[in-house]
């Protein structure tokens, strides 16, 4: 499994995104590798499908079900993220977690 967290270098929210992201993968019991990523440039912001900070994927895939209806990247901005009927700037824990157990359950 491989995690990223991708962010630009304009939307400090990364860091919350980035405590989340650790504190779930303890409670899950899961190794903390993850790789941080900071886009420059529109090549970038195309290769990993980035249309703001923070973004989390999952082998490639962005961990936000709402994403898969992105379809223009760049390199700024900040994200947001609507969970549970809730709007965070970062994706929340639960989120997280969602996706990781998807990705177990997928046998990969």
């Amino acid at each position: 499994m491989k995690i990223q967290l991708i962010r630009n270098e304009g939307c400090h929210i990364w860091q919350t995104a980035e405590k989340a992201l650790k504190e779930t993968l303890a409670e899950a019991g899961l190794p903390k590798d993850y790789e941080i990523i900071v886009v420059k440039g529109n090549n970038q912001a195309q290769q990993y499908k980035f249309f703001g900070s923070p973004q989390i994927t999952v082998d490639g895939v962005d961990i936000d079900p709402q994403a898969k209806n992105a379809t223009q990247f760049q390199t700024e901005g900040c994200r947001f993220y609507v969970w549970e009927e809730k709007m965070y700037e970062y994706p929340p824990k639960e989120m997280i977690l969602v996706a990781l157990k998807s990705w177990y359950n997928e046998g990969r």
